[in-house]
């Protein structure tokens, strides 16, 4: 959601007028932050249909929003493309059984159609193998996500990822869309949505005020494949400790939204703290927290920390909002990372390899280090990490993402490039 929510104010200047075809709010069974609309163009169509609702779904063994909202978003997707003239669908969702639509109203309609990868559907890296989830309803879905992904992908006529990686195995899985345009685009951010969520978005009920405390904050879900990151960071926290070196002392760690689901996710970063031995030093919020309360927390806070997958496809979706702000940043990732090729030579984030994590030389350059960032804050500092960030500042990524849109319509026979005039 996130992406379109933060482009689509700029489709306009590159000759696009886009309608919004998305489930209704309280039909998603999902965490809502109504502010958000505040971030939207004032004269943006959106088109919402309902859902089944899941209490009902469920009898029938389906959860998932993609089917539950499946016929909803067919037929109205249906009715909007046979009034008006249409020259692109763009799929950007995590639901992905949604993504299935595009090859059927290419069919009818013939619009061509790009899906927007965020996370993998069925075709998943080597990498991230060992942490698909297992069980038997895991397997029928992952089964139907199979089939669903065979029967849809290869009909795309367009590509965008987060990730290289991701294109790159599509390419490989389905060979067909080698000849098509494609894109890897990062997470991007909105500096607009700091100055939302200092004025909409909610403090989070954490203690900030101890002068002796440097706070670090980490904001997003950590999965299985991104917990030996965090152990990397809790280890250099517990051998700093150990050999006396004060400001691991006075580092505390604050973790908000740590799980997927709404409400009742378990521990993961108290858990790990406690195996680590620094349980003092973490407090978790496991459940989900609305996306401006946790931008206002990302601006009160001291430090902020940046973790990558084991996934290698994987970029966290907040890295570039992170490097949009001047505060010090902590990172840990494998070696084959995003994070780790991002961020690993700024001088402003204090990157952690697991493998010294434990050397005291290490541990002393990096305290220093982090002492003079919190002490003597200076933008020089930041200009580099700044400059990397602004590549991804909404504008420039609603930019890039058109241009792939262009080259898809113009790759079409039948198909004009929109000229400007509101072509959609």
């Amino acid at each position: 959601m996130h992406r379109v929510r933060m482009t689509v104010g700029y489709y306009a200047q590159f000759g696009w007028d886009p309608v919004v075809l998305c489930v209704r709010p309280e039909d998603a069974d999902r965490l809502v932050d109504h502010n958000l609309t505040e971030t939207l163009p004032k004269d943006l169509t959106v088109v919402s249909v309902g859902a089944m609702p899941e209490r009902i779904s469920r009898y029938f063994g389906v959860s998932a929003l993609g089917l539950r909202a499946w016929l909803s978003l067919e037929r109205a997707g249906s009715i909007i493309l046979k009034k008006g003239q249409f020259d692109l669908v763009f799929i950007s969702t995590t639901c992905f059984p949604a993504m299935a639509l595009g090859r059927v109203w290419k069919a009818r309609f013939g619009v061509p159609f790009v899906l927007d990868f965020q996370d993998p559907w069925a075709t998943f890296p080597p990498s991230a193998t060992p942490f698909i989830r297992r069980g038997a309803k895991h397997r029928f879905m992952h089964g139907l996500h199979h089939l669903l992904e065979r029967w849809t992908v290869p009909a795309a006529d367009g590509l965008l990822a987060v990730s290289h990686a991701y294109i790159q195995l599509l390419h490989e899985t389905y060979p067909v869309l080698l000849g098509k345009p494609s894109l890897a685009s990062p997470f991007g951010f909105r500096t607009a949505d700091f100055a939302v969520a200092q004025r909409l978005g909610k403090p989070l009920s954490l203690d900030w005020d101890n002068p002796d405390t440097i706070t670090c904050l980490f904001a997003g879900a950590v999965p299985p494949a991104m917990e030996r990151s965090l152990l990397a960071v809790f280890a250099a926290v517990a051998a700093g400790r150990a050999l006396g070196l004060g400001i691991y002392c006075r580092m505390r760690f604050l973790f908000v939204g740590t799980g997927y689901a709404r409400s009742g996710n378990p521990s993961v970063a108290a858990r790990l703290a406690a195996q680590a031995g620094i349980s003092d030093a973490v407090v978790e919020r496991p459940d989900r927290v609305p996306l401006l309360d946790a931008l206002r927390a990302m601006q009160r806070a001291d430090v902020l920390l940046v973790l990558g997958s084991e996934d290698d496809g994987y970029t966290p979706s907040k890295m570039h909002q992170c490097l949009s702000m001047t505060k010090p940043i902590i990172a840990a990732a494998p070696p084959n990372s995003p994070v780790t090729q991002a961020l690993a030579d700024i001088g402003s984030v204090l990157f952690i390899s697991p493998e010294c994590a434990l050397d005291r030389r290490y541990l002393e350059d990096w305290s220093e280090r982090l002492e003079r960032l919190l002490l003597n804050p200076r933008f020089n500092d930041y200009r580099q990490r700044l400059n990397q960030a602004n590549v991804y500042e909404a504008a420039t990524c609603a930019a890039r993402d058109c241009a792939l849109f262009r080259c898809v319509v113009e790759a079409n026979d039948g198909f004009e490039a929109p000229s400007g005039d509101g072509a959609s």
